[in-house]
């Protein structure tokens, strides 16, 4: 396997502990940006999909890519999300109405993009986290 496969491989964890987040602006358990948390990876930046609004999961994710890379949306073009997961499994698994997604509301699909982790989770969180220490830097200058 290479190693692109290898880091892009979709996890699944669904005994991560939740709280319920007060709004869809910020969770209430969120780190803040820079905080280095989940085993060095640093929290970069966080949306919230909502499965019934009007933004696919797609552009959420990218969008908060995009913020962490300080870019415009459409600036992220290489790799396309599509040639490393697929979106509509995740949402599908994570947001679909069937009992499976009732009793998995913890389940959690990360991935790799770039230096970037990407976390979804099963109540609509989108959480980037950045492993270089040089983007890190650059966020707080």
């Amino acid at each position: 396997m290479d190693e692109k496969s290898a880091n892009s491989s979709p996890s699944y964890e669904p005994d991560h502990p939740r709280t319920e987040p007060a709004s869809a602006e910020r969770r209430v358990d969120a780190p803040t940006p820079g905080e280095v948390s989940d085993r060095g990876w640093t929290f970069v930046t966080q949306a919230h999909y909502d499965p019934g609004g009007p933004r696919d999961l797609t552009t959420v994710i990218i969008s908060a890519i995009a913020e962490a890379e300080d870019v415009s949306l459409t600036d992220i073009k290489h790799p396309r999300l599509y040639e490393l997961v697929d979106v509509t499994t995740i949402e599908r698994t994570l947001f679909g109405q069937s009992e499976t997604t009732e009793t998995n509301r913890e389940a959690t699909v990360e991935f790799q993009y770039k230096q970037y982790k990407v976390r979804i989770e099963a109540d609509g969180w989108v959480t980037v986290f950045d492993r270089s220490t040089e983007g890190a830097a650059e966020r707080d200058a």
